[in-house]
């Protein structure tokens, strides 16, 4: 028996990270449909489960024929290989264990394609050189477990049309797809009509945080589904599943909620863990893939932890673990631990490492008293020299500059200072990078903007067509030139201070910076919203985004500060909103006004270059 995550049983825990499932925990209209399902378990459950594959197939809007459920996604894995009786099925690796563990069951050749450490553990096209008709199935996952990565729908497509050539079944597990929040772009499920030879299997288990009721389904052509469904015993289904299924479909706000969660604390999980010195990999679900020398799962274990070692999958070895994207209250648990323990750990080398160099310090000292002695001397020559003297060549240094020519001399060092510093900013990205440099005199700028695809003619088309500024701070509203903005039909506003914000923030308890975006979507133009300060507005304004109910025409965020404006930042880059944000800690109202007066500045130019021509 291959050793799975959340083993509760047989270890004394108080917090159990191996497991990756939904951290919001069951939704309550689960667990009160679990209840009322007892009243039915006197019973024998629908052996069709008819109510409950009305309505997944009502959601994803597909014909119930093609739905199969199962007791667990793991059930229609082996369901799936006896209805096909695959001679040879390919599994790339690191992967699920249980798919090996489905193949074992029907005694068929089983090889593995491994996925590179150096390449991240990511799929590639060298896949498609693996395939061919000796082959007769293969399990792919998307996103990977353990790795958490997803496959390029290019990639997939590839894949699925290789399959197909070469009379291929693909099993495509997307059991986490939709706590990637990325479904729309990645999910195979609206293409399989046109790949008759691709299964995709889902689970209620991940998803709604039920692994206990177990619940999975899959897709696939009508034919195929048939097929599968004759491997299954009869009533596989309780009354619980079935129950938990129909409540659970529905709970579309639940599963944008997780999003939004997972994405927060992966990336808090995510620094910690580097700060520990870890090597930690991409991921795009609600857990997390790293390296560390150190043996963590016992000394996590010892503190009353569980984490998942993950040693015993294929093309992984000791050292590798994966931890789940839980609560904020026990993720803050899970790091303080982690620092405990890296803390312990930095401490032994630390007494290492001065127990070596003892000796070479006791060397030291005699060259140091040398130098000490020469330093001396050098002071004392330099006390001779008169204070006229000094004055004249400190004076000297002074560049005088008329006041009308400050700025355009700051950008010519700046431009110098990018030449000498080897830093190549891209032409479209050029003035707004600059115009930050030049307001803070930060060149760690030029790595840490990011821009989305055509972010600045956007911008500009936005303020051509009379588009509003929204800032977040006074300041930050105070220093947009609104004289080229109110030329184009555009107004700068701020809503932080109006009274009827701060009643509601204080009646709601969120901050002004919240209600402030929420009366901004309000507007019957389009927005460019500049955030140089609140955090909670850029998390509002996602949240605006993944629920539907408004959408930005462009997002400026550069929040500065240590409470959530990293994870924040990340959120807005997540979307598919055009957007300039700064990555890290640092930003400001006065870099919010300079990225506005960039662009600004920049629709000026090319307006009054179109009236000389």
């Amino acid at each position: 028996m291959q050793y799975h995550g959340g083993d509760i049983y047989r270890n004394q825990i108080r917090l159990d990270f191996s497991v990756n499932t939904n951290p919001l925990g069951m939704p309550d209209s689960v667990r009160e449909a679990l209840h009322q399902a007892v009243e039915e378990a006197e019973h024998y459950p629908d052996i069709h489960a008819q109510e409950l594959a009305n309505a997944v197939a009502e959601q994803l809007r597909i014909s119930e024929k093609k739905l199969v459920f199962g007791n667990g996604a793991s059930e229609l894995f082996h369901a799936v290989l006896h209805a096909v009786k695959p001679s040879k099925i390919l599994i790339p690796v690191p992967s699920f264990l249980g798919y090996e563990e489905a193949a074992k069951a029907l005694d068929c050749e089983v090889i593995f394609y491994e996925m590179k450490k150096e390449e991240k553990f990511c799929l590639t096209e060298r896949i498609l050189d693996a395939l061919d008709e000796s082959i007769s199935l293969v399990f792919l996952a998307n996103p990977n477990n353990p790795v958490g990565n997803l496959v390029e729908p290019e990639l997939i497509f590839k894949i699925a049309e290789k399959c197909r050539q070469c009379d291929i079944t693909l099993v495509l597990d997307e059991c986490f797809m939709e706590l990637t929040g990325k479904e729309q772009k990645y999910s195979f499920l609206s293409y399989l009509e046109e790949f008759p030879n691709v299964v995709v299997v889902r689970a209620f288990t991940k998803l709604y945080a039920i692994p206990g009721v177990r619940l999975g389904y899959l897709v696939c052509e009508q034919t195929l589904a048939e097929k599968i469904r004759l491997q299954l015993p009869e009533w596989n289904l309780s009354v619980f599943a079935q129950r938990a299924g129909v409540a659970a479909i529905k709970e579309q706000g639940y599963v944008a909620r997780t999003v939004t969660c997972i994405q927060t604390q992966r990336l808090f999980l995510r620094e910690e863990l580097k700060a520990a010195g870890c090597i930690v990999y991409d991921s795009d679900a609600d857990y997390l893939l790293f390296y560390s020398e150190k043996k963590l799962d016992e000394l996590f274990l010892q503190r009353g932890i569980l984490i998942r070692d993950c040693s015993n999958f294929r093309g992984l070895q000791r050292g590798y673990y994966r931890i789940a994207v839980k609560s904020e209250e026990q993720n803050r648990i899970f790091a303080e631990v982690l620092r405990e323990i890296h803390g312990n750990a930095q401490a032994v080398e630390c007494i290492d490492r001065m127990k070596e160099k003892s000796e070479e310090r006791i060397d030291r000292v005699k060259e140091d008293s040398k130098e000490q002695s020469d330093r001396a001397k050098r002071q004392e020559c330099a006390d001779k020299v008169g204070t006229t003297a000094q004055l004249v060549h400190k004076t000297g240094a002074v560049e005088f500059v008329l006041p009308g020519e400050i700025e355009g001399r700051s950008f010519a060092i700046i431009t110098k200072e990018l030449e000498e510093r080897g830093i190549v900013i891209p032409k479209e990205q050029e003035p707004v990078t600059k115009r930050v440099i030049h307001t803070s005199a930060d060149f760690g700028y030029a790595d840490t903007l990011t821009f989305s695809e055509n972010a600045v003619e956007i911008a500009k088309h936005l303020i051509r067509t009379g588009a509003d500024i929204v800032t977040d701070t006074n300041m930050a509203l105070s220093g947009v030139n609104k004289k080229v903005l109110e030329a184009h039909g555009g107004m700068a506003r701020c809503f932080m201070a109006d009274e009827e914000v701060a009643g509601e923030a204080k009646e709601r308890k969120v901050t002004r910076a919240v209600i402030s975006m929420e009366h901004a979507a309000k507007l019957d133009k389009p927005v460019i919203f500049a955030i140089g300060n609140a955090p909670t507005a850029l998390i509002r304004l996602y949240e605006l985004i993944c629920d539907g109910i408004y959408r930005p025409a462009f997002i400026i965020g550069v929040p500065v500060g240590f409470v959530n404006v990293e994870v924040a930042k990340e959120m807005i880059l997540h979307t598919d909103v055009p957007c300039i944000v700064n990555r890290g800690r640092k930003g400001g109202s006065n870099v919010a006004a300079a990225i506005c007066n960039a662009l600004l500045y920049e629709v000026r130019r090319e307006d009054a270059a179109k009236k000389v021509d």
